[in-house]
């Protein structure tokens, strides 16, 4: 994933050689028509989307748009799970309000008041539940994260060493830290990961959606697959920590599901969107405060900050007003739902592999997509 400035130049210097789709990308169109639909053509070209799924969705209308894919044969279409990485975080943010609405957690609660049986943990001494939810917590990412939760190693081992500032002090977007809210909600509820989602969430907005890829039929998994370098034998449809069933409560070790696990379609994930967008109803009887900016991606990324599991993007070139959401990093995928704030305009975008050039820490594909439907078609649908 080219996360440098150099890294990324280099990716895109590479671009060129990476496969892309003969005539024309899209394989099934319907919903509201769409005016500029040759640049919206150009822009899944440019960016090599393979097995692509679209919504854009302007007051009651919406259109639906599904794109061929070159590296294999499941087709996108409205009933195709895919899994849509941090694009989770969405999801794992709204749960964290519904807990509390119910009593259950409280947001300005230290993580280890709801884990008393790893004691007094050092690197979470004075962490929150909103320091999690906001990427604030002063914990960096084991870099070998991924072969811990595959292991089975225990959080109290993959968060030793990981903590590099104050609660609070600044922004460091950790994976880790989302993870360990999937810990809080099974302490807390006393049942595993994947059933709390489904009976507190998913179930509740009517979605199809779940947090643990081995539930799902395999052939109605879009496989993801990375396009620079192009290995289409390296296809991934569920991850080796997916393929771990959640039978039971287990705070000590599932810290990962929360974090990027999320597998849902193209209707289910605008269901989302919408309820976050329109401040939690009906899963909420108080609007949440998900919104509200609680850090700034800083030097790095000057037009995006971060509230409460929603990325938000104030950059006049996408959108006269912010502009906020999430995107999702994965294996070769680059997924995105965001909303623009005066409009209500949506525009939801998921694929099988797809080019990961950034700018800053927007994916480029995201950036050119939400330009396109905020300032240039969406507006021709009033």
């Amino acid at each position: 994933m080219p996360t440098s400035k150099g890294k990324n130049l280099l990716y895109r210097c590479m671009l060129p050689a990476a496969p892309r789709l003969h005539g024309s990308p899209v394989s099934d169109f319907y919903g509201h028509n769409i005016e500029y639909f040759s640049h919206l053509k150009r822009i899944i070209r440019h960016h090599h989307i393979s097995g692509g799924a679209f919504l854009f969705s302007s007051g009651s209308s919406q259109s639906y748009v599904y794109t061929k894919a070159y590296h294999t044969s499941v087709l996108s279409g409205s009933q195709i799970y895919f899994r849509v990485a941090s694009v989770t975080k969405m999801a794992t943010a709204l749960l964290a309000f519904r807990l509390q609405e119910k009593g259950c957690i409280d947001l300005s609660a230290p993580v280890l008041h709801y884990l008393p049986e790893v004691g007094e943990l050092p690197e979470l001494k004075d962490v929150t539940l909103l320091h999690l939810l906001s990427h604030t917590s002063g914990l960096a990412d084991p870099p070998d994260l991924e072969s811990m939760l595959i292991h089975h190693t225990p959080f109290p081992k993959a968060v030793t060493g990981c903590r590099y500032a104050e609660p609070g002090a600044s922004f460091r977007y950790s994976n880790l830290g989302y993870g360990l809210l999937g810990c809080v909600y099974e302490a807390v509820l006393n049942a595993p990961l994947g059933r709390i989602y489904e009976e507190e969430l998913f179930a509740r907005l009517s979605m199809n959606a779940s947090i643990e890829g081995s539930s799902l039929p395999p052939d109605q998994i879009m496989p993801v697959v990375r396009i620079l370098p192009y290995h289409p034998s390296r296809m991934l449809s569920v991850t080796e920590l997916g393929k771990i069933p959640l039978t039971s409560a287990d705070p000590l070790y599932h810290y990962g599901h929360s974090a990027g696990s999320m597998y849902t379609d193209l209707p289910s994930l605008y269901k989302l969107l919408v309820c976050i967008r329109d401040g939690g109803a009906p899963l909420l009887s108080s609007p949440h405060t998900m919104k509200r900016q609680l850090a700034s991606y800083g030097a790095i990324s000057p037009t995006l900050s971060y509230g409460a599991g929603l990325l938000i993007i104030r950059d006049p070139s996408i959108s006269a007003s912010p502009v906020y959401g999430h995107q999702g990093f994965a294996y070769g995928c680059v997924d995105g739902a965001f909303w623009e704030d005066t409009t209500g305009n949506i525009i939801i975008s998921l694929n099988g592999g797809c080019s990961e050039a950034r700018k800053g820490r927007l994916g480029a594909v995201n950036a050119d997509l939400c330009r396109w439907a905020f300032k240039k078609e969406l507006p021709t649908w009033t």
